[in-house]
């Protein structure tokens, strides 16, 4: 015979259902900063060829750190 335990499933439970939705937000705000900066450092080097020899100090350059 089967306890209500035994049919209770570990991810079937509320609390396990708010983790999961918390991850995948994390994941998702951590992916758009990864973009963010992609782009930023596209824009950064673009400005800096633009600018070509002209320009004595060069802009920013955002870097990724892996």
């Amino acid at each position: 015979m089967r306890t209500m335990s035994d049919k209770f499933l570990q991810s079937d439970s509320p609390a396990a259902g708010l983790k999961n939705e918390a991850s995948r937000r994390r994941w998702e705000l951590f992916h758009r900063a990864i973009t963010y900066a992609k782009q930023s450092n596209v824009a950064a080097m673009r400005e800096l060829d633009d600018a070509g020899a002209d320009s004595k100090r060069p802009g920013r350059v955002l870097s990724v750190v892996r």
